[in-house]
Formats: structure tokens, C-alpha cells, sequence
């Protein structure tokens, strides 16, 4: 009974190897390599020849996979060694730009940057200052010409006051005679001075042409009032008769052009006060503006000398960008090279693994399973088709 158990155990055995064995001819004879094999193979069959030669081929094949696989790693360690090379020198490159970077741009915004607001105010406010005593300066230089011409109008007013009142005192002085000046009745001589109705029209005339040109003066206008009223005096001939009243008048008239002469003294001086004070002030603002201008002049300078710096540093700058750019598209690159070399070596060496395994199995085949591998391609060659 246990004999009978044991034949059916390795009955059941045989079986299942004889199954896988079908199973592995048919795996191997789905791939175009080991079809081609398998071709081959029966070739070899049909012709009755020995199988060492086609078993060497196998055999010296399945060794040449093993030598190229080998090779390939090689090659293949050596590829990747060089792009490791050639990413940390990208990677260094990069890390030493950025750095780069970080320090242009610490240096144009922690320091240029700042440097050139500063500067800027500086010259905005020096700028403002010029503006500012160039004004004031203006101003005075216009003040001091309005008070010129105030002072040359006041002194022209004064003149022809003085030339006015020295005339009509000339007319009163000299028409004074020993004679009676008014004839009543008939003619008597008496020790008297003696004005014509001529004389005394031609003073009248005179003060009464003087008032009206006073009247436009612009800062002495009370002479206008004085003039008529000398013109009023003049009209009434019967007090000329009087050598007194004439003589008041000539008095009168000496006392008015001594204020007058006093008065265009003071105005005088008055004017050098104003011109001395004028020649300081401006003598200053000058001075200020120069302090200024020159302060502007080097403040801008500097802000030219900077800007130039700033110029420099955005360039290089914009340049390390540019590196970066082109070193890390050039990485990029250069890592999509290696990852497809990585690729390509995986799916060869999987492709000549799987070739190798083909040619493996057939030599177990041909040494182990021979009939059966016979009988399979057999069946196949009958049946025109894949097994």
C-alpha cells in the first residue's frame, strides 16, 4: 500500500515539474528573444548535430551578458560619478551667487540705498536754502531799489522845492527899490522900495505854476499849500508896499530853504543808514548763499559719486541674476542628462537581465528537459503558432 501511495505521490510529482517546465518553455517563447532562441534551437534539432556546439553558443552568450552587464556598470558608475562632479559644481556655483546675492543685496539696501535718501535730503534742503537766500536777496536788492527811488524822488522834490522858494526870493529881493511901490494921487519919492504890478504878477504866476507841480509831488505835498498860499500873497499888490512885510517874506523865505536844505540833510543821512544796513544784510545773505551753494555743490557731488556705486552694484547684481539663471537652468540640464542615463542603464541592464535568464533557463532547458523542450517545439512548428 505504501508503494502504491508513493508511485501516485511521484506520478503527481512528475506532473507538476513536467507543468512548469511547459509553463517556462511557453514564458520564454512569448518574448521575440527567446522565439528567435527557440528557432534557433530547433534548427539545431532538426539537423541531428551535436548539442555541445549550441550549448557553448548559449554558454559563451549567456558570459558575454554577464561581461556586458559588468562593462555597463562600469560605465555607468563612472557617468554618474561625473555628474556627481558636475552638480556639486553647479550646486557650489549657485551657493556661492546666491551668496553673492545676498550680499549686493544686503549692501544696496542696508547701506547705498539709505546713503542716497540721506543724501537726497541733504540736497533737497541745501537746494531749499539757495532758493531761500537767493529770495531773501531778491527782496532786499528790491527793497533797497524802492527805497532809492523813494529817496531820489524825496531828494528831486526837496531840489525843486529849494530852486522854487530861491527864484521868488530872487523876484522879492531884487524889485525892491526907494521908491513908493503904489502911486495914490500923484507921484511923491519917499524913502520906500517900489514893486511893479509886472514883478508882482510874474511872482504870482510863479508860485501859482510851483503849486500845481507840487501838488503831484508824491511825499511833500504840504509845499503845494505853501506855494498857493505865496501866490495868494503876491496877488495882494498893497501889502508889497509894506518894505517890512517884504522883507518877512525874504526872511520867511531864507528860513524855509535852511529847514529844507536841513530837511535834505537828515534824508541824506537817513539814506547812507539805509545803505550801510543794506550793503551788511546783503553782505551777509551772500555769504550764506555761498556757505550754501558750496554745501549743495558737494552734497551733489557725493550723490553723483554714489549713484555711480549704486550703478556698479545693481550691475553686478543684475549679472550674479543672470548667473543664476544660466547655472541653474544649466543644472537642471544637466540633472535631466543623468536621470535619463540612470533610466536608460536600469532599463538595459533589466532588458539584458531578462535576455540573460532567457538564455539561462534554455541551457537548463537543453541540459535537463531536452525531450520536453522537443516535443513543445514540435507541437508548435505543427501547429504554425505560438505554443
Amino acid at each position: 500500500m505504501k508503494t502504491i501511495i508513493l508511485a501516485l505521490a511521484l506520478i503527481v510529482l512528475a506532473s507538476s515539474t513536467q507543468a512548469d517546465v511547459i509553463a517556462t518553455i511557453k514564458k520564454i517563447d512569448q518574448s521575440p528573444f527567446g522565439r528567435t532562441l527557440f528557432d534557433t534551437i530547433w534548427l539545431e534539432l532538426q539537423t541531428g548535430d551535436p548539442l555541445d556546439r549550441l550549448l557553448q553558443t548559449l554558454t559563451d552568450l549567456e558570459d558575454r551578458y554577464v561581461a556586458e552587464q559588468k562593462e555597463d556598470d562600469a560605465r555607468n558608475h563612472e557617468y554618474q560619478d561625473a555628474c556627481t562632479v558636475d552638480i556639486s559644481a553647479f550646486d557650489k556655483d549657485l551657493a556661492e551667487s546666491n551668496r553673492r546675492k545676498i550680499e549686493l543685496e544686503a549692501r544696496l539696501e542696508g547701506q547705498l540705498y539709505p546713503q542716497r535718501g540721506i543724501l537726497q535730503g541733504l540736497v533737497a534742503q541745501k537746494q531749499a536754502e539757495v532758493k531761500g537766500y537767493q529770495k531773501d536777496l531778491d527782496e532786499l536788492d528790491a527793497q533797497r531799489a524802492e527805497e532809492n527811488a523813494d529817496f531820489e524822488e524825496k531828494v528831486l522834490e526837496h531840489q525843486e522845492a529849494t530852486a522854487i522858494i530861491a527864484e521868488a526870493r530872487r523876484l522879492f529881493a531884487d524889485n525892491i527899490e526907494h521908491e513908493s511901490f503904489i502911486q495914490k494921487g500923484k507921484a511923491t519919492k519917499q524913502p520906500a522900495h517900489k514893486f511893479t504890478k509886472e514883478v508882482a504878477s510874474m511872482i504870482q504866476k510863479h508860485f501859482t505854476t510851483s503849486a500845481k507841480k507840487a501838488a503831484k509831488f508824491q511825499h511833500r505835498k504840504g509845499y503845494s499849500k505853501l506855494f498857493k498860499a505865496f501866490a495868494t500873497i503876491a496877488s495882494k499888490v498893497e501889502q508889497l508896499a509894506d518894505a517890512g512885510a517884504v522883507s518877512k517874506i525874504i526872511d520867511l523865505a531864507d528860513e524855509l530853504l535852511a529847514k529844507i536844505a536841513d530837511s535834505l540833510s537828515l534824508l541824506r543821512f537817513a539814506e547812507d543808514k539805509r545803505v550801510e544796513a543794506y550793503k551788511k544784510s546783503r553782505n551777509f545773505i551772500v555769504i550764506s548763499i555761498t556757505v550754501a551753494g558750496t554745501a549743495l555743490a558737494n552734497a551733489q557731488s557725493d550723490l553723483a559719486a554714489l549713484n555711480d556705486v549704486i550703478a556698479q552694484v545693481e550691475a553686478s547684481l543684475d549679472t550674479t541674476n543672470q548667473r543664476i539663471e544660466n547655472v541653474s537652468a544649466d543644472r537642471t540640464d544637466r540633472f535631466t542628462q543623468c536621470e535619463e542615463a540612470v533610466q536608460d542603464y536600469q532599463d538595459a541592464r533589466s532588458a539584458r537581465t531578462s535576455d540573460r535568464d532567457v538564455v539561462s533557463q534554455t541551457i537548463g532547458l537543453v541540459n535537463k528537459e531536452l525531450r520536453t523542450l522537443r516535443e513543445q517545439l514540435a507541437l508548435r512548428q505543427s501547429a504554425g503558432e505560438e505554443i
